[in-house]
């Protein structure tokens, strides 16, 4: 089997609240080949949609001609083929092309991908909602947004306060962010699973004045208290508090991860399958943090696609521990077939061959990509909308 075509498929799917030309796209690769089979990956990278397609159309003359069976070879030659191995944008792309790939392996085996990796620990997977809470620091709000979470069959919730801190011991800072994450304890209840994000914003003294005032509400994790490359703050970090460190979702190699697990820095792996050079490098990062005796949750905060491709890795990994899910009330829950439906605080991995989704084809065309600071709309192929 030879690939014969890779294709890029934009769809506009802004955040709500921050308006349509929010350039909130999901960016999907279809591998085509040969042989009739078109493989499935996403590689979205907010606002870096030019960036991708750039990045895409160099590596595409590699790419034509490779036999798609074998994924480990289409990544190894990328990153290698080229002088500069590049930093997330290519692997962002990388991703994409090599997740379409597993996808068309398993079609061509009729076999899920999780079955082709050894076959799954779990029928079901622990998953966590993102986004839940539309910033909302107001407890009758937050009150509100909970109960719509619940109802929708969320047990678990993520949540970050996105307040710029001032340079170092910002104690009204650290004050504001208590206030806001008590008022979520209490909305979820007391033994729902919580988890805080920092998205790297803090020094590490901050970052660990901020843990101590969140141990008595009982996190599960604080997600990138500093930056991802600050190995030294976030190992100083992990060992002033209780709450268990995650991080990942930045880094795009398994080195980078042997880095933070060897110096203690995390507990919980993040690798993003969208940007972490595909599935194979991602169960990769799930093995090495095993074996430092650590979990996996892997990131997800886009479309229902690489929610799903996530799914596969959770199944198989012996140390995972939740599923992030971006929170979606509309439309783009229907981006696939068979869309994903939380039960109870939980997902059914899915059985069909490759991934077993497949690209709802009316939703793509009723949502052209967007450009931010234009009212032109571009459907999936580049072509300017003219309705």
């Amino acid at each position: 089997m030879k690939i014969t075509k890779v294709e890029s498929v934009l769809v506009g799917a802004p955040t709500p609240g921050v308006g349509l030309l929010s350039n909130r796209n999901y960016f999907y690769i279809l591998v085509h080949t040969d042989e009739g089979i078109t493989g499935l990956g996403e590689a979205t990278l907010e606002s870096h949609d030019d960036s991708l397609l750039g990045v895409l159309k160099d590596l595409e003359d590699i790419v034509v001609g490779m036999d798609p069976l074998d994924p480990n070879m289409l990544v190894q030659t990328l990153l290698r083929k080229r002088f500069w191995k590049g930093g997330v944008v290519k692997a962002t792309v990388i991703s994409g092309i090599e997740l379409a790939c597993w996808d068309i392996l398993g079609k061509a085996l009729n076999q899920p991908v999780w079955q082709l990796v050894g076959g799954k620990c779990r029928d079901k997977v622990r998953v966590y909602a993102n986004g839940w809470t539309g910033g909302a620091t107001d407890p009758a709000v937050i009150k509100d947004k909970a109960a719509e979470a619940i109802a929708k069959g969320y047990r678990a919730f993520k949540f970050s306060i996105a307040l710029a801190p001032w340079p170092m011991h910002d104690t009204a800072l650290v004050k504001k962010i208590y206030a806001a994450a008590a008022a979520i304890r209490d909305a979820v209840g007391p033994d729902a699973p919580l988890l805080f994000d920092g998205h790297g914003r803090y020094d590490a003294k901050l970052a660990i004045q901020v843990a101590h005032a969140l141990e008595p509400l009982d996190l599960t994790f604080f997600e990138e208290p500093v930056q991802p490359e600050n190995e030294s703050g976030m190992a100083e970090v992990a060992a002033h508090t209780t709450i268990p460190i995650a991080a990942g979702e930045r880094l795009t190699r398994p080195q980078e991860f042997r880095r933070l697990l060897e110096s203690h820095a995390i507990a919980v792996a993040q690798p993003d399958l969208a940007h972490c050079h595909g599935f194979a490098e991602g169960l990769k990062v799930a093995h090495l943090a095993e074996a430092f005796d650590c979990f996996v949750a892997p990131h997800c905060p886009m479309s229902p696609i690489i929610t799903a491709i996530s799914l596969h890795l959770d199944a198989v990994a012996p140390n995972f521990l939740m599923q992030e899910r971006l929170f979606l009330n509309d439309w783009r829950n229907d981006i696939i077939s068979n869309p994903l439906i939380v039960q109870d605080g939980f997902l059914t991995v899915p059985d069909g061959p490759g991934w077993g989704i497949e690209l709802n084809d009316d939703l793509v065309k009723a949502h052209p990509r967007i450009v931010a600071g234009s009212p032109t709309l571009y459907r999936p192929d580049g072509s300017i909308c003219d309705w």
